[in-house]
């Protein structure tokens, strides 16, 4: 498969009450399978969208959603005691969802759920901006979806972690690491990561993750 098609879903607005029920007030393009009503309907997903896409491949159509939920207090409980702190937290979620030919309805085919706790004074729970991508680099006729994201918490200068998860079907690849400071200064430090044992009999998704980590690993106040 040589050329992907695939169309921006843009999400502009969604309601959450954070410690009590999810609930959403989408505002989706109303034309095709993907206007409002029909996720409101049938796809079940948690957060606030950052991005959205749908595009086909061999094996049918699929519908990707990144989602997070900003910060929000938690009640962190003592064991066995009613006793509990008050601490801050943030999530993420990414989504996928598959309607092959035989399928009537899109269903889930998996969820990646990441989090911050975090006392610091800066942090940030969230995707990369334009950093997600969907690919054939095996040129099977399955896509390959990449989703680089960072959880960071520090009051000082630590860097941040970093993770971009590749799935392609069910399989997951992933790197996983730390994001780059001063990546202009001589005193650059960072920005390091590990490959999940799997990608070492995957030349192909190892190299194409390498060069997207390199391309996005320094911090360069991209977050906040």
């Amino acid at each position: 498969m040589e050329n992907i098609y695939f169309e921006k879903i843009d999400d502009k607005t969604l309601v959450i009450k954070l410690e009590n029920k999810w609930r959403k007030s989408l505002s989706f393009p109303e034309e095709g399978m993907c206007g409002r009503m029909y996720l409101m309907k049938y796809l079940d997903f948690r957060g606030t969208v950052v991005e959205a896409l749908k595009w086909s491949d061999a094996l049918g159509e699929n519908i990707l959603i990144l989602s997070v939920t900003g910060h929000f207090k938690w009640k962190d409980y003592e064991e066995n005691s009613n006793k509990y702190t008050l601490e801050d937290k943030s999530e993420l979620y990414a989504y996928l969802f598959q309607k092959t030919k035989t399928d009537k309805a899109f269903k889930k085919k998996w969820r990646v759920y990441d989090y911050t706790e975090c006392f610091g004074v800066d942090w940030y729970t969230g995707f990369i901006p334009k950093a997600t991508t969907i690919t054939d680099l095996d040129k099977d006729g399955i896509t390959e979806i990449s989703m680089p994201y960072v959880s960071i918490c520090r009051g000082g200068m630590d860097p941040g972690v970093m993770k971009i998860i590749l799935y392609e079907e069910d399989t997951k690849y992933a790197l996983r690491g730390s994001t780059r400071l001063g990546c202009k200064s001589e005193y650059a430090y960072g920005g390091k990561c590990n490959p999940s044992e799997n990608l070492n009999n995957n030349q192909i998704f190892s190299e194409f993750l390498s060069k997207h980590w390199d391309a996005n690993k320094c911090e360069a106040g991209k977050f906040y």
